[in-house]
């Protein structure tokens, strides 16, 4: 039976507040802070997860652990998975740059990603997700770099030594181009390297939604329905049809739930139809990524909506 599981992010803003860094385009570091209210512990969503959801695998992303990797929450959070008997199903680790050309800068982001991918493989994490390098990352050529295939191979040799499966994901950057992650995913070799496909991260919707989330304080305000009604979902379809074969996880993403129920922006039934259209029986994570409202009632409608078009029994 088909795997549905719920991402801790998709209830980001109960979970306090949430700090990152990513290398923009320039080369520097950029920090984004979002001050969430703290109502649920991170440890707690397990449990949570398969109490208000009904599912039996959950997702995290190592970002929300707000000490890194000293954070107690870690053993709590393992601890919960324990009692609950959640499995958990795939960790995004957002650390580091493969991209960087500055061969000790990689080198220290891949040992720590090994660190993250070590601590998550121990909780019997299925998968690790790491990034292709950053999100922000200017468009590298249209063959990865020899130095990025080379660090995807060794973190997905070590992820493999113990019992986890290595992923990269359409992220932004690069890495949302599908021929340019096609030919990263044949570089590397099935063998070191899988697929996280994302439904929502193309740039046709990415760009939008970056803007929108990333405005100035001081900006005119958008109406963010009328922003995803307006994008022209034709290319995120097209991205889906030419990742499907390579997927081996499937992040269902939403950037908002209305009070009727309608999910937005990806029709959910065509994109998933697409994938079954492809033989594809692999797992589903909900990513709820709208903001406002009542994150778990919203995220739970994604899921009833995914359920549906996976033709997946409750």
């Amino acid at each position: 039976m088909t795997t549905l599981s719920m991402s801790s992010y998709s209830v980001r803003e109960h979970l306090g507040p949430v700090e990152f860094s990513f290398t923009d385009p320039s080369g520097e570091t950029r920090t984004f802070s979002f001050p969430y209210q703290s109502l649920t512990a991170l440890a707690e969503f397990p449990a949570r997860a398969r109490a208000e959801f009904g599912v039996e695998a959950i997702e995290t992303v190592a970002f929300q652990f707000k000490g890194g990797l000293d954070d107690p929450e870690l053993d709590a959070f393992a601890e919960s998975l324990r009692s609950s008997g959640v499995v958990l199903l795939n960790v995004a680790i957002d650390a580091g740059d493969l991209l960087e050309t500055d061969d000790d800068k990689r080198a220290a982001d891949v040992a720590e990603l090994k660190r993250w991918i070590e601590r998550f493989a121990a909780m019997g994490a299925r998968f690790v997700r790491v990034n292709p390098g950053s999100p922000f990352s200017p468009h590298h050529g249209e063959q990865p770099p020899a130095h990025l295939v080379s660090a995807l191979v060794e973190l997905g040799d070590f992820a493999s030594a113990h019992g986890s499966r290595l992923l990269v994901e359409n992220h932004g950057g690069p890495s949302s181009d599908p021929a340019w992650m096609l030919g990263l995913l044949d570089a590397a070799g099935a063998d070191h390297l899988g697929l996280l496909l994302d439904l929502g991260n193309f740039d046709a919707l990415l760009q939008p939604v970056m803007a929108l989330m990333f405005q100035a304080p001081d900006a005119p305000p958008v109406d963010p329905v009328a922003l995803l009604e307006a994008v022209d979902l034709a290319p995120v379809y097209a991205g889906i049809e030419q990742l499907a074969p390579r997927a081996e996880l499937v992040h269902v993403k939403a950037h908002d739930v209305d009070d009727a129920g309608t999910v937005r922006a990806v029709d959910l039934d065509r994109a998933i139809g697409i994938l079954r259209d492809h033989g594809y029986d692999g797992p589903y994570t909900v990513e709820y990524e709208g903001t406002g409202g009542d994150p778990w009632a919203k995220s739970a409608r994604v899921l009833e909506v995914t359920r549906e078009a996976a033709e997946v029994r409750a």
